[in-house]
């Protein structure tokens, strides 16, 4: 019988957070080697409940009214996963064996 190996792992996590009477859906993917079309091993996306990306970009032709609202949203969104991280692991499933 071949020997069963691991060749990778992905986490993938979601959070739903209320906030200011507002839901907040946070999703976390984590990789320990690359994913394909994915940059970065690791990234986080926060959406509204208009299901609105949180918009968190600031560009350098970024008008300077949307510059505040931005640099809000940056803040905002380093809290919400700050949070997500702090109970990351709160989750405990029922797995059955198989």
């Amino acid at each position: 019988m071949p020997k069963i190996k691991l060749s990778q792992s992905v986490l993938e996590r979601h959070f739903t957070v209320k906030h200011k009477e507002r839901f907040y859906y946070v999703s976390c993917l984590n990789s320990d080697k690359p994913i394909l079309g994915l940059i970065k091993r690791d990234t986080w996306e926060i959406t509204d409940e208009e299901h609105e990306e949180l918009n968190i970009y600031l560009l350098n032709d970024t008008p300077k009214r949307e510059r505040k609202q931005i640099k809000n949203n940056i803040k905002f969104a380093n809290k919400l996963i700050t949070f997500c991280i702090r109970h990351f692991n709160d989750y405990e499933p029922k797995i059955r064996n198989i």
